[in-house]
């Protein structure tokens, strides 16, 4: 008896020693405890990496992820934390396309709030301003004459390639051009009797396009369609049907459902918004033209005079060309967006040295504003300073991170081939046809859905259009995939076979039906050539994560990572139970 109980509290002992096998939302509250620790700078617990997890979207299905995946998530993690505090070490300086970015983006925010201050802030208008101004500016807030259109088409075309297809190819040219007008006009009846306009256009109108959207076609001008169409839209009020009328493409029932003028709309809120943005805009142009002007004419400028006459593309980016008021300095690399042009100008091979002058003169009234704004203090304002060391730290970061990715390295062509030769069973082509189909039971129609495809129409699109069945699982049952002999019809196959990869088949019958097949991609052989796209990819992959890893390991020596407890797999609801 003693041995027995001793052997039960063995094993009470050692399951209690292993720990829980898994992570859940029912346990967690008993696992606070730290997993990452890097020197004195911070500490990462199992609660922050289950909320990280929860609140991502990694298995949206719900399930457990194991205990090397939550590692990699716990890696990538920490290297984004440690990177951060990797960029406050960087001297951004010295890293010049980083540098003139961020400075860029910092001088465009100080002078923005230069002018905010110093003129934007003198701009007063008020209401009755605003509309004088509108009403006094037809060239700025006339619009032109337009329409919100909806129409359907009724074409011969589309009775000839419709589900009574065999009848309407049947008729003469004359028969059928005076059917077609019938249709038209048992149609417009349909709408008499109250059939939605949306409805109708959906179920009979022959323009794909537009009939999706219930016929819906949207603000249109006058010239954008065939005779008569302006003489009838542009005639008809908001919320009419016409009559059907006739044009070269077939016979078109339209409904308006508003009608905006030529000439300048009354005001409302939109219009009233926009007047009064562009007089604040004029005002503040009279304001400011004269302050830039005080602060360019009192310029001066020192020159690289030794370099003004070499070609800007074989001087060093990053050196000199002029010195604004003794503090900035302008880099031949900015002069070079302005070389170009002055060439254009001036019909030469390379700017002469006082072309280059009137280029730094030009580019130097970008840092007198610049400079103004650091004189009024600008740039001591504390929201200014916070997005200044924000963007700072931004790029300073993205230097840091350069380590974790080379995404311009491609594997040499010995190292594909030792892949393909290593996996050569694994690269064998089972299935060399990727294939989407659409069931039909009328070879003309089928022509006809093939002829929308050709012409551009998505696959897909007219699939979930006219393939049978529940139209919530249409897309699915036209994506068939990747195919082999036997697991489709011999019929369906053989046009496989023969169709170019891109292409349409013409409809092919089987017991199913006449299917019109579209040849996503394949691969007819296991040779290397056909391999390669695969095998790069793999390469690729796998070499970003030695680059990734390397990256990873030089973060936490450089940060003393330590991990103190042991990571165990963790358990997510689906996406849609989790909090968000």
């Amino acid at each position: 008896m003693n041995r027995v109980l001793l052997i039960i509290i063995l094993l009470i002992v050692w399951v209690a020693g292993c720990g829980p096998a898994l992570i859940t939302e029912n346990n967690i509250d008993s696992h606070n405890y730290v997993i990452a620790r890097a020197d004195t700078l911070f500490e990462y617990t199992m609660p922050q990496l289950y909320n990280a997890l929860v609140h991502s979207t990694l298995l949206p299905r719900g399930g457990t992820m194991k205990a090397a995946q939550v590692k990699v998530v716990l890696d990538s993690i920490l290297c984004d934390t440690l990177a951060g505090f990797r960029a406050d070490e960087i001297d951004l300086s010295q890293y010049y396309d980083y540098y003139r970015t961020y400075k860029q983006r910092y001088h465009r925010l100080l002078i923005a709030r230069y002018l905010e201050e110093a003129v934007y802030k003198r701009v007063t208008v008020d209401s009755q301003e605003v509309v004088d101004f509108y009403f006094s500016r037809p060239d700025l807030f006339s619009v032109e004459e337009h329409v919100m259109l909806s129409q359907i088409l009724i074409a011969p075309i589309g009775l000839k390639n419709g589900p009574d297809s065999l009848y309407y190819r049947s008729l003469t040219t004359e028969e059928l051009v005076q059917k077609t007008a019938e249709y038209a006009q048992q149609i417009r009846r349909l709408l008499d009797f109250g059939e939605p306009f949306d409805e109708v256009a959906r179920t009979y109108s022959h323009d794909v396009y537009s009939a999706r959207q219930g016929g819906k076609v949207g603000w249109t001008k006058r010239n954008m369609y065939l005779d008569p169409f302006d003489s009838i839209a542009f005639s008809m009020k908001p919320g009419e049907i016409s009559q059907p009328y006739q044009d070269q493409s077939g016979w078109h029932i339209i409904y308006i459902e508003d009608h905006v003028p030529e000439g300048i709309r009354p005001m409302e809120e939109e219009q009233y918004r926009a007047a009064r943005e562009w007089l604040v805009k004029n005002k503040a142009n009279k304001i400011g033209a004269p302050l830039k002007d005080s602060l360019f004419q009192r310029i001066q400028l020192e020159f690289n005079e030794e370099l003004l006459d070499t070609n800007v593309y074989f001087v060093e980016k990053s050196t000199w060309a002029a010195i604004v008021n003794g503090q900035d300095t302008i880099d031949f690399n900015e002069m070079r967006a302005l070389e170009e042009i002055y060439r254009d100008q001036h019909n030469v091979d390379n700017t002469t040295p006082e072309m280059k002058k009137a280029m730094l003169r030009r580019l130097a009234g970008h840092y007198a504003l610049v400079q103004a704004a650091r004189a009024m203090g600008i740039d001591t304002l504390p929201d200014v300073a916070t997005e200044e060391a924000a963007l700072r730290h931004k790029y300073s970061k993205t230097v840091v991170t350069l380590g974790s990715r080379n995404i311009s390295w491609t594997p040499p062509p010995s190292l594909v081939e030792k892949y393909f030769n290593e996996h050569a069973d694994e690269l064998r082509v089972g299935k060399p046809f990727v294939v989407q189909h659409i069931i039909v039971d009328d070879s003309l129609f089928g022509e006809f859905l093939r002829d929308q495809a050709l012409a551009g129409v998505d696959f897909i699109e007219l699939a979930k259009e006219y393939y049978p069945g529940e139209p919530s699982i249409r897309a699915d049952l036209a994506n068939l995939g990747e195919i082999r002999p036997g697991e489709v019809p011999e019929e369906f196959y053989r046009a496989a076979v023969l169709t170019a990869e891109g292409g349409i088949s013409a409809p092919v019958k089987t017991k199913y039906g006449y299917h019109i097949i579209k040849v996503i991609s394949r691969a007819d052989t296991t040779g290397i050539d056909q391999a390669r796209h695969k095998i790069i990819p793999i390469l690729k992959k796998e070499y970003a994560q030695q680059v990734f890893n390397k990256f990873r390991d030089e973060l936490y020596a450089h940060f003393n990572v330590r991990f103190p407890r042991k990571i165990y797999p963790i358990h997510l609801k689906p996406l849609a139970d989790r909090p968000r």
